[in-house]
């Protein structure tokens, strides 16, 4: 979602919830206003809290402590107990509300979905209901504009050419960290962590070392795949869209090792 209205890809995105862990600052510009969404990891429930760090959740309220508009997405007619969890605990904020239900387009009769959003009308006070689809950019345009019209005015805090407050390296291991969740699925967990090592540039060919640390010695075979094909494939990914990152051809080399420094 964050990335559809900044317009480009700020923050990764996979099946697996609370696939974002800090705060991830995207900036949208708009012609008469700049809009700063921060991408949280959620709010999580005693269950999450046992299955990730509890600093997730330090992440979160300390976004919304500072938030003007809570954005709410949802699945739409899908509305899970983590999704009531989250509404009871931003009872505790006093900001607007806007619902945001996603992924109507895997409805093409949308009268299959008019149930779904009277519903969701009765389960918070929202000062809008939009459906959309970030993935396809319905109502993307719509949403932004709601967004600027429920925000107070402020003096904007960035250039138009920045997206993001994070540096190229935190974007480049987040890439790396996405490929590997998408490519392992349910088979790794949550301590998966990247960080580049270094990083330069010769004759036009950015080198980049990148460390991938795991919290169990018996999880290396499983990054790694028989004969090296996982982390191949992970890195063939990771390449690929870090060479449209920084618009340059990229040797990307990897190292796994076990990083029993768990965060908390």
């Amino acid at each position: 979602m964050v990335n559809a209205l900044v317009g480009e890809k700020v923050s990764i995105v996979t099946s697996k919830p609370q696939t974002t862990q800090i705060n991830i600052l995207g900036i949208v510009h708009l012609p008469h206003a700049q809009i700063m969404l921060v991408d949280t990891p959620g709010l999580l429930s005693k269950r999450g809290k046992r299955l990730n760090s509890k600093q997730t959740s330090k992440e979160t309220r300390s976004a919304l402590a500072m938030a003007d508009l809570a954005v709410i997405v949802v699945e739409v007619n899908r509305w899970k107990k983590e999704d009531d969890y989250l509404m009871e605990r931003l009872g505790e904020f006093n900001f607007e509300k806007i619902l945001a239900v996603n992924k109507i387009d895997l409805f093409k009769d949308k009268s299959q979905i008019l149930d779904f959003l009277a519903q969701s009308s009765t389960k918070g006070s929202f000062k809008e209901i939009v459906p959309i689809s970030a993935l396809r950019g319905k109502n993307v345009t719509r949403l932004r504009s709601l967004m600027e019209a429920n925000l107070p005015f402020q003096t904007p805090q960035f250039s138009k050419t920045t997206v993001t407050d994070k540096s190229t390296v935190f974007r480049i291991s987040e890439i790396v960290r996405e490929k590997l969740m998408k490519c392992l699925r349910d088979e790794l967990p949550y301590s998966l962590t990247c960080e580049v090592d270094r990083m330069e540039e010769k004759n036009n060919l950015i080198l980049i070392e990148l460390s991938i640390l795991l919290f169990k010695e018996s999880h290396k075979k499983i990054v790694i795949g028989k004969n090296g094909r996982t982390l191949k494939q992970v890195g063939t990914e990771s390449r690929r869209e870090i060479e449209k990152l920084l618009g340059k051809k990229v040797f990307l080399s990897s190292v796994v090792k076990v990083n029993q420094k768990r965060r908390v």
